[in-house]
């Protein structure tokens, strides 16, 4: 696959909320961010591997049911791709939908994503703890 076929496949993937074929694109070594400081919400990451990749998904799906995760827009060079994702999600502690956009930047190494670096605003997802 090139790089935008494996990064719309992978979001694709996502969005269906189908984790084994995300986990099929993946790279057992990716390198998985998101750019965030830990007092402005929970949910930040820094990890090297598709097992703890899965580990910071899974912290941010306890709180969230993931009900829209769309391709907005996409911008590929290479083996690198920028990407704005359309969210909503439900927050599983209140009645909150957070409707927003993230930014991923995206490297792809032999049909896997092998580097996620991820920009949302995690004090506005962090709502969702607040009131819990």
């Amino acid at each position: 696959m090139t790089t935008e076929e494996t990064i719309r496949a992978a979001v694709a993937a996502y969005g269906a909320q189908d984790l084994e074929r995300v986990s099929a694109l993946v790279a057992d070594d990716v390198c998985y961010r998101i750019n965030a400081h830990r007092e402005t919400g929970p949910y930040h990451a820094d990890c090297q591997s598709r097992d703890a990749f899965f580990a910071a998904v899974g912290t941010i799906l306890e709180d969230w049911d993931v009900q829209r995760y769309a391709l907005g827009d996409l911008i590929v060079a290479g083996d690198r791709g920028a990407a704005q994702i359309d969210i909503e999600m439900a927050s599983r502690h209140r009645d909150f939908v957070f409707r927003g956009r993230l930014a991923l930047f995206l490297r792809v190494t032999d049909g896997q994503l092998s580097e996620i670096v991820e920009y949302h605003d995690t004090a506005a997802a962090g709502l969702s703890r607040a009131a819990a």
